[in-house]
C-alpha cells in the first residue's frame, strides 16, 4: 500500500480548526533540500487577516518570481566552518536574492529549548568571513501556541571587505548589528500556496528592529563609518511535520504594513521512495503490521511519527514521496498474530539507539528489510506496572499521557532483550509473568535519551507499581527513584564531577589505583563528540581535568571516561 505525506498535508481546509501548537524541535531533516520560491515585486502578496480560523489563499499570489533558491541542511560537522561555531548541531547552506545573505552556510543549535542561531559564513569573495551571533538568536523556540508573545535580542559581529565611498578604495570593515524581534503568534488557520493546502498553521506577526553599525580600519584603527537604522515586519506561517521544515512561507513588509517588500513560499526538492519487507524469524513475509516512519534528529518529546503505512500480503511497504534525508523505520506486528514479537526496526533491534538510520539521496531507497525480534517466553509470577507521561517539571503529579510507546527489559547484566509492552491511550503500561532475574526498564521515544534507566529485581513474583516515567526538556526520568550517583566506580578508579549542575566553571576527577591508559571525551546531547579532553597514561594518584569551558551553552552533556578499556558516561548539566 502506498502511503503519500502529501496526501495528509494536503488536505482541504474545514470551518473550524483546533488550535495547533507548533514545536521548534521539528527542524530540517540533515541532508535535506528545499526550496524557496521567491517574490520580490510582490504586488499581489496581502498582508493576512489575524486571529483564529482564518484562510489565507496565496495560491495566486506569486505572479512575478524571481527564482527558487535551495536552502540545504547538514549535519554541522560536515561543513567547513563548524569550527567557528562551537556546539552547533546543523548548518544550512542558501543563496538568496539578497546580497548580504547570499552564499552563505548558517549554524544552528537544535535541542529542546528550539532553534537557536550561532551565527553565519559568507563565501562570497567580498565577505568570506564568519558572523557570530552573541547572544543567539532565536529562530523558533520549544514550542508555540495561538496568543504567546515572544522576545528576542541578539547581537551579530564580523568583518567584512567593502566599499568605503568617502576614500574610493575596499578597507576591512567591522559590522555589529543589533536586532530586536518581537513576534506575536496571532493568528491560525488554514494556507494556501502554490504548492497546495495545509490545516493546522500558526501565524506569526515578528516586529523587527535591526541596528547595524560599520566601522572603518584605515590603518588608523577601528573608526565609527556609518549606520542603517532598519525597522520592518514578517509573517511567518509555521507548521509541524511538512517535508522536513516548519516553514511554510513568510512575507516582509514595511512597519506601515503597506508595502509588501518581498515573500518566499517553500517546496520539497528531491523526493524519493523508501521500501522494504518485514520478515518472522522463521525467513517468512508479515502479513499483519504497521510501518512508521520517524524523523532523524528531530522532535525530542514524543513518538514523532513522520508517516505510517501498513505491510501487504507479501511483506513489502512503501512510503512515497518522502524528502531526501535521515530516516528510522519500525514495524509494529499484529501480536493476535504475532505472539510475543516486539516492535522491531530496521537493522534488527527493539530501540531506536541501536537502529539502523535509512540515508536516502535518490529517487528510491529499496532493501530497508526488518527482521521481528521475539521476547523470551515468561511464565513467572513477576509484574511491573507504571505510566509514561510529558512533564516538564518533573513532579510527581499531573502530566499528560504519552500513548503508543515501547516499554522494553533487557537481562542485567549482557543487555539482552526480554520482555515488551506498549503504553496504552491513558499513557500505562503493565509487563506480566515476568520470570526471576535481575532487569533494566527502557522507554523507547525515539529521538529522547533515557536518564537513570531503573533497575529491578523480579524474585518469587515481585510486583512493582506505579513506575513513572516522565518526558522533560532533554530526557526521560523515572518519578519517585533516587538515580543520582555521585562516584562513579571503573575497576579500580573513582570518578566524579563537581559542581554538578554547573554555571561556567566544572571539574572532573580521577582517582586511579595504579597507573593507567585514561581517555576523556565530552559529547552534548545529540551525540556530537565536542572536545577529547585527554588521552594518555595517568600515574597511580588523583587527578583533575578542567572541562566548564567545553560546554559553552546552556543544556545537557555527557563526560564518557574509558580507564583501561572500561567505560563510565557522567551526564552534566549547565545552568
Amino acid at each position: 500500500m502506498k502511503t503519500s505525506i502529501f496526501i495528509v498535508l494536503l488536505a482541504l481546509a474545514t470551518k473550524a480548526f483546533a488550535q495547533p501548537t507548533v514545536e521548534g524541535t521539528y527542524l530540517p531533516v540533515h541532508n535535506t533540500v528545499i526550496k524557496q520560491v521567491y517574490d520580490t515585486v510582490a504586488a499581489n502578496l496581502e498582508v493576512p487577516t489575524r486571529g483564529p480560523n482564518q484562510v489565507w489563499d496565496y495560491t495566486n499570489s506569486f505572479t512575478n518570481i524571481l527564482d527558487t533558491f535551495e536552502l540545504q541542511t547538514f549535519d554541522a560537522n560536515a561543513t567547513p566552518y563548524v569550527s567557528d561555531f562551537p556546539g552547533a548541531t546543523h548548518a544550512s547552506f542558501l543563496r538568496a536574492p539578497f546580497n548580504f545573505a547570499d552564499s552563505i552556510y548558517s549554524y544552528f543549535i537544535v535541542d529542546t529549548n528550539g532553534i537557536q542561531n550561532l551565527g553565519f559564513y559568507s563565501i562570497k569573495e567580498e565577505y568570506d568571513t564568519s558572523f557570530v551571533s552573541s547572544p543567539t538568536e532565536w529562530v523558533i523556540p520549544f514550542e508555540i501556541n495561538y496568543g504567546d508573545t515572544i522576545r528576542d535580542t541578539s547581537i551579530t559581529t564580523g568583518i567584512l571587505k567593502d566599499y568605503y565611498p568617502y576614500l574610493g578604495n575596499y578597507y576591512d570593515v567591522k559590522y555589529i548589528s543589533h536586532r530586536t524581534k518581537d513576534m506575536v503568534v496571532d493568528g491560525y488557520g488554514t494556507l494556501s500556496t502554490p504548492l497546495g493546502t495545509f490545516n493546522d498553521v500558526l501565524l506569526g506577526t515578528e516586529k523587527q528592529h535591526v541596528l547595524d553599525s560599520f566601522f572603518v580600519d584605515v590603518g588608523l584603527g577601528w573608526t565609527f563609518a556609518y549606520l542603517n537604522d532598519n525597522y520592518f515586519h514578517r509573517f511567518h506561517f509555521l507548521r509541524n511535520n511538512t517535508f522536513a521544515t516548519s516553514h511554510l512561507m513568510q512575507l516582509n513588509s514595511d512597519t506601515s504594513e503597506i508595502d509588501m517588500r518581498y515573500g518566499w513560499f517553500t517546496l520539497p526538492a528531491n523526493v524519493g521512495e523508501i521500501s522494504g519487507t518485514v520478515y518472522d524469524t522463521s525467513g517468512l513475509a508479515v502479513t499483519d503490521g504497521e510501518i512508521l516512519l520517524y524523523i532523524e534528529n528531530s522532535n525530542f518529546t514524543k513518538n514523532d511519527v513522520l508517516a505510517t503505512t501498513t505491510v501487504d500480503g507479501s511483506g513489502n511497504y512503501l512510503f512515497t514521496d518522502i524528502p531526501y534525508g535521515e530516516y528510522r523505520i519500525s514495524c509494529r506486528p499484529n501480536l493476535a498474530i504475532y505472539g510475543d514479537a516486539m516492535t522491531s526496526y530496521v537493522g534488527d533491534t527493539t530501540d531506536w539507539i541501536n537502529c539502523q538510520t535509512i540515508l536516502t539521496s535518490g529517487p528510491a531507497s529499496t532493501g530497508n528489510d526488518i527482521f521481528l525480534v521475539y521476547h523470551e517466553n515468561h511464565t513467572g509470577s513477576g509484574q511491573i506496572t507504571g505510566s509514561l507521561q510529558q512533564d516538564y517539571s518533573y513532579s510527581k503529579a499531573g502530566g499528560d499521557p504519552i500513548p503508543g510507546i515501547d516499554i522494553i527489559i533487557e537481562k542485567t547484566p549482557g543487555g539482552t532483550v526480554t520482555n515488551g509492552t506498549t503504553t496504552g491511550s491513558t499513557g500505562l503500561f503493565t509487563l506480566n509473568n515476568l520470570n526471576d532475574g535481575d532487569y533494566t526498564i527502557f522507554v523507547d521515544v525515539p529521538g529522547l535519551n533515557m536518564v537513570g534507566s531503573y533497575d529491578f529485581t523480579i524474585s518469587g513474583g515481585t510486583v512493582v507499581n506505579d513506575l513513572d516515567f516522565k518526558v522533560g526538556f532533554d530526557s526521560i526520568h523515572p518519578i519517585g527513584v533516587v538515580t543520582v550517583v555521585e562516584d562513579y566506580v571503573i575497576s579500580k578508579a573513582v570518578l566524579r564531577a563537581y559542581p554538578n549542575p554547573f554555571n561556567t566553571k566544572a571539574t572532573l576527577e580521577i582517582d586511579l589505583n595504579e597507573n593507567s591508559q585514561v581517555e576523556i571525551s565530552i559529547f552534548n546531547l545529540l551525540g556530537k563528540k565536542l572536545a577529547n579532553v585527554t588521552s594518555t597514561v595517568l600515574d597511580r594518584g588523583t587527578h583533575q581535568f578542567k572541562i566548564g569551558n567545553l560546554m559553552t551553552i546552556k543544556g545537557i552533556y555527557f563526560a564518557k571516561v574509558r580507564i583501561n578499556g572500561e567505560e563510565e558516561v557522567v551526564k552534566l548539566l549547565r545552568r
